[in-house]
């Protein structure tokens, strides 16, 4: 092996160090629920997560949704609740378009779409503790047939990293 080689090596080793030691997961917590076709109205979905990092000010919310061809909308309403662990609560109805104006639906995959819905951003999280969502469908049926599931994901934000 020539010096050449050596030092190609060893920048190649050093890379692939700086890489994996400098990758910090930013994912707080992930939870999937799983509605297996059908999302009844009162099937209120609760997610927790508990911060104890003292450090941690502020966090962003996002669901995963996933639906498959028998969702008839081209939107979904999401009524939550969020609950702090003092018992503060606040209460938010949202509205995502999950399908275009022509009808094709928003999101990666063939039979199952799956995208992301931005809930907060920045929400602060000044106590430490659990944290917790209750996340229900406004939609008007009481089975809303075609979703597969709703997964929440609480990511740290960029001063927290």
């Amino acid at each position: 092996m020539d010096l050449s080689q050596i030092t190609r090596t060893s920048s190649i080793i050093l890379s692939l160090l700086l890489l994996l030691t400098s990758c910090e997961e930013k994912h707080v917590y992930q939870e999937t629920k799983n509605m297996q076709g059908v999302w009844k109205k009162n099937a209120v979905q609760t997610f927790e997560f508990h911060v104890n990092d003292s450090t941690l000010n502020a966090v962003n919310l996002g669901f995963v949704f996933r639906n498959n061809k028998d969702y008839s909308y081209s939107n979904l309403y999401l009524f939550t609740k969020f609950i702090d662990p003092k018992g503060n609560e606040m209460i938010d109805t949202l509205q995502y378009y999950i399908a275009n104006p022509d009808g094709s639906w928003i999101g990666k995959g063939m039979n199952t779409k799956e995208m992301l819905l931005v809930y907060r951003e920045n929400l602060a999280v000044k106590d430490t503790g659990t944290y917790q969502l209750k996340v229900w469908h406004g939609m008007r049926t009481e089975e809303l047939k075609g979703i597969e599931d709703i997964s929440l994901i609480v990511d740290k934000t960029s001063e927290n990293k």
